[in-house]
């Protein structure tokens, strides 16, 4: 299969100035071990700040609660809107104030959000109060579990996985957590930097690592988690797409002509794929056999985000506002416009147009306010 390489020096993926912050926005300005050792302890034993102009923040990742919306950001910022995301209101306690980057929900009542310092968090009061499952020291000490197993079971990946692990006990809580997917109130994933991957089938009460599970020696990033009834993908940078059909318990490079990086993706009902990212990349397969095609939308920008509409479109989202719309199927996209509020981080379907997390907060977009035009 012939493969577009559009990555740089030495085949590494240039991540947009976006996801540089997602991945490196830690609070991190230290200059000494111990000093950088004390700001993680701080972030994770500080609760987030409550003020003014915290609906304002950084927002990164967005879910939906029911009737309520849920925005999570930077200094562990959540938001919560209870009118469809025209007003939006900080959460009442958050044990936490490192950069929350993605937030999900089994149902009006039980969420996670997860993010920088390999934190997870937890609500069962749809977002009002949160509590710590996992921070970035037990992953450490589970990534060793997950490799002592596999030795002790002679399994040939355990050796690697051993070293691994005990990069990550070394160097501590500094690796970010980049996305968390439940797919009802007991199974979920979290992935993220140098191939960071964790699932739960309790709700989060226990968390065990799938590093090794996923062929993936080079530790690439992994960005996005995507799940369907069928099958479960977790999409990284440089190429890095892996597939189970049985629910996580093992996985399968999935090939694709393109070498650079996902951000996110789709499946669509009748199993088709969708994956984009770096540069304006969507790629599609349609009902997830044969051939990859590439689908243009006339612009490289950096694609963020996407979602499937209640009446069946496809809207994708990019780092610059613009969104685009698909009505057959995701075969074709055209331009709706651009958002008046900058960068899209993340999308979700609101009542009258679409909620959006930004560099500025939470806000909702719909065709009366979306600017025309658009950046190519």
């Amino acid at each position: 299969m012939k493969r577009m390489n559009v990555d740089g020096l030495f085949g590494f993926a240039l991540p947009s100035i976006f996801f540089t912050f997602l991945l490196w926005c830690a609070p991190l300005h230290a200059t000494t071990e111990n000093e950088a050792e004390s700001t993680l302890v701080d972030v994770l034993d500080a609760p987030a700040k409550h003020n003014k102009t915290s609906v304002n923040t950084l927002q990164l990742g967005l879910a939906r609660a029911g009737n309520k919306l849920v925005s999570v950001g930077e200094r562990g910022v959540i938001l919560l809107s209870e009118d469809e995301g025209n007003n939006w209101t900080q959460a009442k306690s958050v044990p936490v104030s490192v950069t929350l980057t993605a937030v999900t929900f089994s149902d009006p009542l039980n969420g996670w959000a997860a993010g920088h310092s390999g934190v997870i968090i937890a609500t069962t009061d749809g977002g009002n109060t949160w509590q710590v499952q996992l921070d970035g020291y037990q992953a450490a000490e589970l990534a060793m579990a997950e490799a002592e197993s596999l030795i002790a079971a002679g399994d040939e990946r355990g050796e690697r996985a051993k070293r691994n692990a005990g990069y990550l006990l070394k160097e501590g809580a500094d690796k970010p957590i980049l996305d968390v997917y439940f797919a009802n109130q007991f199974n979920g994933w979290a992935i993220g930097a140098y191939g960071l991957a964790y699932a739960t089938r309790d709700g989060g009460e226990n968390w065990y690592s799938i590093i090794a599970r996923l062929p993936n020696p080079a530790g690439k990033h992994l960005y996005k988690v995507v799940h369907s009834a069928n099958e479960l993908i977790i999409l990284g940078e440089q190429a890095a797409v892996f597939t189970s059909a049985d629910n996580g318990d093992t996985f399968a490079k999935l090939d694709t002509p393109y070498y650079g990086s996902f951000f996110d993706g789709l499946l669509l009902d009748d199993g088709t794929r969708l994956l984009y990212g770096l540069r304006g990349n969507v790629w599609r397969q349609h009902q997830g056999k044969g051939r990859w095609k590439r689908v243009k939308l006339g612009s490289e920008v950096t694609l963020t985000s996407g979602l499937t509409t209640t009446s069946g479109q496809v809207l994708l989202a990019d780092q610059s506002g613009q969104l685009f719309v698909s009505q057959d199927a995701a075969k074709n996209f055209t331009l709706m416009g651009q958002a008046p509020f900058g960068g899209i981080t993340d999308i979700i379907q609101a009542n009258h147009g679409f909620a959006v997390s930004t560099a500025r907060g939470a806000h909702v977009v719909s065709e009366d306010n979306l600017v025309s035009g658009g950046s190519r």
